[in-house]
C-alpha cells in the first residue's frame, strides 16, 4: 500500500479507497467487492484490517453482506456530513412514515457566506483546546436543500492550519467532509454533538422558510479528525417536517 496519507489506519485508508471505487463507478450497484482473500493479496492487509474496513462500508451504506455470497455494492448513499436524509410523510394516524432515501440530484448546497477568517464564535457551546483559544479559524455558511426547500442552514468553524488555498476551494454542491478527505488529507474519525430542540428565531426561520418559532432542531458538533490537532465545529438548525436527518457518528 503507497501514499497513505499519514496517522490515518489501514483500515480507514482501504475503506477510503474502496469508498472512492464505488462513488466512481468503479464497482456498480449490484457488483461484488473483491473477496477478502484478493484484497488481501492486493494491498498486503491482514484478514481483520480488511474485515474492519468492509464493516464500515456496510454501517455507511455502501455494502451489505451475503453470506455466500460476499459483499454486494448498495446505491450510493447521499451524504450530509455524518447524516443522511429521508423523506416522511404523515399518515391519518399522525405518524412519521420513512420513504426511499433521496437522489443526489435532489440535493443542492448553497454557499451563504464563503470562507473568512474570524475569532471562534461565542455561541457555540463546544470551545477549541486551550492553545487555539486566540488561534485564527475559518468560518463558512451553508445552506442545504431538497427541490428547492431549504432543510438546514449551517455554520462551520475549521483552524487556520492544514487547509492551503481554502478560500479558493469550490464548496457549493460539494461534500464538505469529501473535500477535507480528498483535497487535505483530513480523515472524520468521531466526535461529540449536543442535540436541543427550540422555536426558530428570526434570521433562521427567514433562511428555512418557516415561521418565527417553529420548532427546529438545534445540532452542535466538535468533529475530530486523523490530526490530533485538527478538530472542526459545526452548528446547524434543521427543520425535520418534511425530512428526517439519520446517520452515525
Amino acid at each position: 500500500m503507497t501514499d497513505q496519507p499519514s496517522r490515518i489506519p489501514q483500515y480507514r485508508y482501504l475503506y477510503e479507497l474502496l469508498r472512492q471505487d464505488i462513488i466512481r463507478g468503479v464497482f456498480k450497484v449490484g457488483d461484488l467487492l473483491p473477496s477478502e482473500s484478493v484484497l488481501q493479496q492486493q494491498y498486503r492487509l491482514t484478514q481483520p484490517t480488511i474485515r474492519q474496513a468492509l464493516l464500515l462500508l456496510v454501517q455507511e451504506g455502501y455494502i451489505k453482506k451475503h453470506q455466500g455470497k460476499g459483499s454486494i455494492v448498495q446505491a450510493i448513499p447521499i451524504g450530509l456530513g455524518v447524516m443522511s436524509l429521508k423523506t416522511h410523510a404523515i399518515t391519518g394516524e399522525d405518524k412519521p412514515t420513512v420513504s426511499d432515501d433521496l437522489t443526489a440530484e435532489r440535493i443542492t448546497t448553497t454557499i451563504l457566506t464563503k470562507p473568512y477568517l474570524c475569532s471562534f464564535p461565542e455561541d457555540f457551546q463546544f470551545y477549541p483546546s486551550g492553545e487555539d483559544t486566540q488561534a485564527e479559524f475559518y468560518g463558512v455558511e451553508r445552506l442545504r436543500s431538497v427541490n428547492d426547500t431549504p432543510v438546514f442552514v449551517e455554520k462551520l468553524i475549521l483552524p487556520n492550519r492544514y487547509l492551503p488555498t481554502f478560500t479558493r476551494q469550490r464548496l457549493a454542491n460539494r461534500s464538505f467532509f469529501d473535500l477535507l478527505r480528498a483535497k487535505y488529507g483530513l480523515v472524520v474519525t468521531g466526535g461529540e454533538q449536543k442535540i436541543q430542540a427550540l422555536p426558530a428565531h428570526e434570521r433562521v426561520a427567514t433562511q428555512l422558510r418557516v415561521d418565527v418559532g417553529h420548532p427546529v432542531l438545534r445540532l452542535e458538533k466538535r468533529i475530530d479528525t486523523n490530526k490530533s490537532d485538527f478538530s472542526f465545529f459545526s452548528l446547524l438548525f434543521a427543520r425535520t417536517d418534511q425530512f428526517l436527518l439519520q446517520g452515525r457518528f
